[in-house]
C-alpha cells in the first residue's frame, strides 16, 4: 500500500486581529496558539514560506506577544507538535506572576 503524502500549505495560525481580540477577553491562565512552525524562519524575509503579507502579519503578532511578555502581561511557551513543527503559545499572566514567569 502506498501512503498519500500531505503537503502542508504555510498559513499563519492566528492573525493580528484575532490575537488582539483574544488579549481583550482572555482570563488569567488561558492560553492560545499563535503560531505553528519555526517562528524564527517563518518571520524572516526571503526564507519564510509565507507570502509577504502573511509573513508581515506573523511578524507583528510575534512581536506583540514578545512585547506583552516583556511587560509581564503574557507568558510565552512552546511545545513540539511534530519532528519539524513547534506550537507557540501565549498564556495570559495572573496577578501573582512576575516578569520572567516566576511566582
Amino acid at each position: 500500500m502506498i501512503a498519500a503524502v500531505e503537503t502542508a500549505i504555510a498559513t499563519p495560525v492566528l492573525d493580528e486581529r484575532g490575537f488582539l481580540a483574544w488579549i481583550d477577553r482572555a482570563a488569567p491562565g488561558e492560553r492560545i496558539t499563535y503560531h505553528e512552525g519555526h517562528l524564527g524562519c517563518d518571520r524572516a524575509p526571503r526564507i519564510s514560506p509565507f507570502a509577504e503579507p502573511a509573513r508581515c502579519q506573523l511578524d507583528r503578532v510575534a512581536g506583540l506577544a514578545m512585547t506583552l511578555a516583556d511587560n509581564g502581561h503574557l507568558l510565552l511557551a512552546q511545545g513540539r507538535v511534530a519532528e519539524d513543527r513547534v506550537a507557540y503559545f501565549a498564556i495570559m499572566a495572573t496577578r501573582r506572576t512576575v516578569k520572567g514567569g516566576r511566582q
